[in-house]
């Protein structure tokens, strides 16, 4: 029985022992350059969803326009009236460079306006119809708060198209419609945020300063001879983008 003891007592040293040599052994894991280089391999899988900031996009929207005439070529009589807001419509394609960078072509409709000067000895009104339309090549930075929300920039051009209808030229009733064109490059600006879901797509809200469109009308012409007049134009719009 003695005998017998003693090998229960070695056995239950030994035990403690192996088992003490294997908390040891675990030990080297808690080093620095080792949870380093595990958290390295953790974090690995995260990597390839950061590296594909680079793809294609598209986009539809519908926004609203406003229009500022300039006094120097628009008649400012206490009868003229005018329609400076109207609905725009935008459609664009773009290419994200990097996270922080895109490229994009857009077109916009930009909207209807109108003008219309009244003679007040007769009674006789000239409209005019002022509609602006164009494509836009600009530069986004941008700016990621999180995988889907961000904020971004516009700098670029805008090539417009200015087109005035005016009917009773001179506020005369000849019934004549005269129509003339003018096209401008302009600076484009703007700013705006967008979200993109669980899938490939999003939205866009945005607001963009499209510059002074139309050419100016020189001392003593009279509106519609050889100038369309110039109008400052903004827009603000909401759009879906699509990746793709």
């Amino acid at each position: 029985m003695h005998y017998s003891a003693r090998r229960s007592v070695g056995a239950r040293f030994s035990d403690v022992f192996v088992k003490s040599k294997r908390e040891k052994g675990a030990r080297p894991m808690k080093n620095p350059g080792v949870r380093c280089a595990v958290a390295a391999l953790l974090l690995s899988g995260a990597v390839p969803a950061h590296a594909q900031s680079s793809y294609w996009y598209t986009g539809l929207g519908v926004g609203y326009s406003r229009i500022q005439f300039y006094p120097a070529d628009f008649q400012t009589l206490p009868t003229d009236s005018k329609k400076e807001f109207d609905a725009g419509f935008k459609g664009f394609l773009g290419y994200q460079i990097s996270r922080n960078w895109a490229a994009e072509v857009s077109y916009a409709t930009v909207g209807k306006f109108k003008y219309k000067v009244e003679n007040s000895a007769t009674g006789i009104s000239e409209n005019r119809d002022y509609k602006v339309t164009g494509v836009g090549f600009a530069l986004i930075p941008t700016v990621p708060f999180t995988r889907k929300f961000s904020v971004f920039g516009r700098f670029g051009a805008f090539f417009s198209e200015t087109t005035i209808n005016i009917r009773n030229p001179g506020a005369v009733a000849s019934g004549t419609v005269l129509a003339l064109q003018d096209s401008e490059p302009t600076f484009l600006t703007g700013f705006g945020m967008q979200y993109f879901f669980a899938g490939e797509s999003g939205i866009r809200i945005e607001f963009e300063n499209l510059g002074t469109v139309g050419n100016g009308c020189t001392t003593g012409q009279f509106l519609g001879v050889d100038c369309t007049g110039r109008a400052n134009v903004k827009m603000g719009s909401v759009s879906a983008v699509f990746k793709f």
